[in-house]
């Protein structure tokens, strides 16, 4: 079982998503995101994507296991 964390898409460009937080991220033709969107990510690879509402989402609930 892997655990993915959401990050927001601040840019993309030539096939790497740029995120919060300064993570840059190889995206394989398969995910499709948009600036603002979130990418699952697990270590260094994206593994999907989500709505906005649903990145937030999921970070407030990562943050409230703490």
């Amino acid at each position: 079982m892997c655990f993915s964390i959401p990050y927001k898409v601040l840019r993309i460009g030539n096939g790497t998503a740029y995120l919060k937080g300064g993570k840059l991220i190889k995206l394989g033709s398969d995910i499709s995101v948009r600036k603002g969107e979130y990418l699952q990510v697990a270590g260094t690879v994206a593994v999907g994507s989500l709505t906005k509402s649903q990145g937030l989402k999921i970070r407030r609930l990562i943050k409230s296991l703490n």
